[in-house]
């Protein structure tokens, strides 16, 4: 059903006299309630509501039917003075005009068979006694507690309407009932629910509800939501403060990163929120490669991984790389971490200066899968051209690809020269070689690139983790890990020092200084306690109490004078 038209049909139940149930279903998150009161707040601007009191109850954790009676009551608001929440001067007000219930409480209480009966649901026996004549809005039914009984919910609804004069309202997702609720649910709905209404609103509708703003990135994004047809307002919502963090972010570096990372981000926040619905990120993450493959290299989809990819190429995303592995990490731990980021967003940085200069790789590779044209000649040049130019930023998936490509057509000759000027001129060490270590690995498959690899691999020794090393147990270090703490960075030191805490600081921190009072230390171990002091001293200038924590280790440090206007 169109939005308009639930709309309409709201706006309609609002100006009718009472003795009516509507029903509002539809997904989590796509405006039910928000639709629902932004139509009440129309008619009461408009003085189109025919009844004078309303109240809203949220089901969500209510485990009784008498604990939602005394909800309906608490929250009765009267019409004629707004739609503010109800406070105890509406409740008062409400109430002087009822039966005096506080007086009849007492009198009840008072007699002990009586008492025995009603005990501690006096209050709410009474408080329900002047409800009638009103509008009740019940929400999030499908999120009531364990103990509260959906056919009890919908007898008393029943009740309200039948005895009470009350319209009333049944705002949930259907979906979302268990079994046993589900059948209940639908066995009363003909009995009970006089008008059901299903909300689906196309994802235009939801975005713009969730992003108003009209400045230039909040349209872009609001775009890319509705190309993807979301319509959860809390998923768009997310996902466009996510954006304007990554914005943010990325501030520092080539304009052209944002622009690539906005809309994965979008895509990723889509992912990670509603994995029902949208792509999974191992699905993603499988179109490392499909820019750069040929097509009969292409396996058999599901029904959904084809609609997926149907999407996918009317989004425009074609290629998962390292910065989108960063850009979903992000996405998950809710915030970008300077520390986790950089390095990718460093050499994304880099990729855009290049490809402005050169060309991009990506557009190279765009001659041969956007055209029938008989031109296998000039793509290939134009793909092995720009290949010579941008290979420092071209991924070992790409890099697979593109020789598949040469060998399959002919220019067997060039795929080797691609192999060979890769691997010759990458300085990247041994994290790039390693495909058992590489997310992406397992995309390469051709056999002159894995032999290639694995003969460089053996050439670049793989770096220690320092961080590992000093975790572990001391006497657990040979003579690989104390020549890699020996010769390993201050810097290296300083990240370890900072990014632990607790029990693992501690055991750290034993680690790196358990030479310092060795009186025959060799030169390695002299060199880790002097690199850890080194650290030490920096993180002492960083505050008063780092100053006072690092000199418990021997390091003495001197803050400059905040006073002293030349420092």
């Amino acid at each position: 059903m169109s939005v308009a038209s639930v709309r309409a049909e709201i706006g309609k139940f609002l100006g009718r006299p009472g003795a009516e149930v509507l029903c509002i279903r539809g997904k989590w998150g796509v405006g039910k309630t928000y639709t629902w009161a932004n139509q009440l707040a129309e008619a009461h601007e408009a003085g189109a509501i025919s009844l004078a009191r309303y109240s809203y109850v949220s089901l969500f954790g209510v485990n009784s039917i008498d604990e939602l009676k005394v909800a309906i009551f608490e929250n009765v608001i009267t019409l004629s003075k707004g739609l503010q929440k109800a406070d105890i001067t509406t409740l008062d007000s409400f109430v002087s005009k009822q039966v005096n219930w506080r007086k009849w409480t007492k009198v009840v209480q008072a007699v002990p068979i009586v008492k025995q009966f009603v005990g501690s649901d006096l209050g709410a026996i009474f408080s329900f006694m002047s409800i009638r004549d009103q509008i009740i809005c019940i929400d999030d039914l499908e999120r009531r507690g364990r103990k509260l009984d959906m056919r009890d919910v919908l007898g008393m609804v029943s009740y309200l309407r039948e005895q009470r004069n009350c319209n009333i309202t049944l705002v949930l997702n259907d979906e979302q009932l268990e079994s046993i609720d589900k059948g209940a649910f639908e066995k009363h709905l003909e009995k009970v629910v006089d008008l059901s209404l299903l909300y689906e609103p196309k994802a235009e509708d939801s975005v713009r509800i969730a992003i108003p703003e009209t400045d230039a990135l909040s349209q872009q994004i609001a775009e890319r939501c509705t190309t993807l047809g979301i319509t959860n307002i809390r998923v768009i919502r997310r996902a466009a403060r996510l954006v304007r963090e990554g914005e943010k972010a990325l501030a520092d570096y080539d304009p052209d990163v944002f622009k690539a990372a906005m809309p994965s981000i979008v895509l990723y926040s889509w992912s990670n929120d509603q994995p029902d619905d949208a792509p999974s990120f191992d699905f993603l993450r499988e179109q490392s490669s499909r820019l750069f493959s040929i097509g009969f290299e292409k396996k058999e989809e599901s029904p959904q991984e084809a609609k997926w990819t149907a999407l996918l190429d009317a989004y425009g995303y074609s290629l998962t790389d390292e910065l989108d592995l960063v850009l979903m990490k992000a996405v998950c731990d809710g915030h970008f971490d300077p520390e986790q980021t950089s390095a990718a967003f460093q050499a994304a940085h880099e990729k855009a200066l290049a490809s402005r200069a050169n060309g991009s790789f990506e557009d190279a590779w765009r001659a041969y899968h956007d055209s029938f044209n008989d031109n296998a000649d000039e793509v290939l040049d134009a793909i092995y051209a720009s290949f010579m130019k941008n290979f420092k930023h071209i991924s070992p998936t790409n890099l697979n690809g593109s020789v598949m490509l040469f060998k399959e057509l002919g220019r067997d000759e060039q795929a080797q020269e691609m192999i060979t000027h890769y691997v010759t001129n990458r300085d990247d060490g041994h994290k790039l070689f390693d495909l058992s270590e590489s997310y992406f690995g397992s995309s390469v498959t051709d056999p002159d690139i894995q032999a290639a690899f694995a003969a460089k691999l053996t050439e670049v020794s793989a770096p220690m983790d320092i961080d590992a090393i000093l975790l572990a147990k001391r006497n657990s270090w040979g003579e690989e890990e104390m020549a890699a703490l020996a010769s390993a960075p201050v810097d290296d030191y300083l990240k370890v020092f900072k990014s632990h805490s607790g029990e693992a600081f501690r055991q750290i921190m034993a680690n790196a200084f358990q030479y310092a009072r060795v009186g025959n230390a060799n030169t390695q171990m002299q060199q880790i306690t002097e690199k850890s002091k080194a650290a030490l001293a920096i993180i002492g200038t960083e505050s008063p109490i780092n100053a006072r924590r690092v000199s418990r280790y021997g390091v003495t440090t001197e803050l400059p004078n905040e006073a002293d206007p030349d420092l």
